[in-house]
């Protein structure tokens, strides 16, 4: 077996509910509550699942992300969750979110959990924002605009390392949102997709592949 395909077996069997983790992998009281009432004012429902969240969480750690990108930040539930598993590799998330106003919710409850020196949250356009950040990412979240998600990931993948995780969230239940880049992830050879259901909403991940040198 592959040592992407082992991080994503481990990804998941270990991404399971709170009360089947062990102490190390438990979370504060604190941070639960944060959490929970993050969940609480998404009256739009903008957030991942706790089981998405927690499943971001093992993908970062697993992978050993270092660099990662987060396309639409909300109120930084899914941050927060990737935040975690960076905070044990060592690694720092950019989050981007187009509004203004919960991008600055977003940093303070990024704050809150004590991730502000993981996480930096940047409000603005994506299209716009993301050829600003220098250098290459290793792990990518895209939870934006369903039918811009072929443009995002035209923009990004160039700037994904080989080897790196590009994982898109309502792939399942937007499924109709976004068939071109279904289409993309699932027939492009450079690239190794499958799609997991956490929860209802579906969870693309795809790995690209390092190509070898013929020479």
């Amino acid at each position: 077996m592959t040592k992407p395909l082992i991080a994503l077996f481990c990804a998941l069997t270990l991404a399971r509910p709170l009360a089947a983790q062990s102490p190390a992998a438990a979370l504060s009281p604190q941070l639960v509550k944060l959490l929970h009432d993050i969940k609480a004012v998404d009256t739009d429902q903008l957030a991942v699942s706790e089981e998405d969240g927690r499943f971001l969480r093992v993908m970062v750690a697993s992978s050993r992300a270092q660099r990662a990108l987060e396309i639409g930040t909300a109120f930084g539930y899914s941050a927060i969750w990737i935040g975690l598993g960076l905070r044990q590799t060592g690694g720092h998330l950019t989050t981007i979110e187009y509004d203004a106003a919960r991008a600055k919710k977003a940093a303070d409850n990024i704050r809150r959990a004590g991730l502000a020196d993981v996480v930096t949250v940047v409000a603005g356009d994506g299209f716009k924002e993301i050829p600003r950040l220098a250098g290459e990412f290793d792990f990518v979240f895209l939870d934006a605009w369903k039918r811009d998600y072929q443009r995002f990931f035209d923009l990004v993948l160039p700037r994904l390392k080989p080897r790196g995780l590009f994982l898109a969230h309502n792939v399942v239940n937007k499924q109709a949102e976004m068939r071109d880049f279904l289409g993309t992830i699932q027939n492009d050879p450079k690239l190794f997709t499958t799609i997991v259901t956490p929860s209802g909403e579906g969870m693309s991940v795809t790995y690209k592949v390092e190509l070898k040198n013929k020479n």
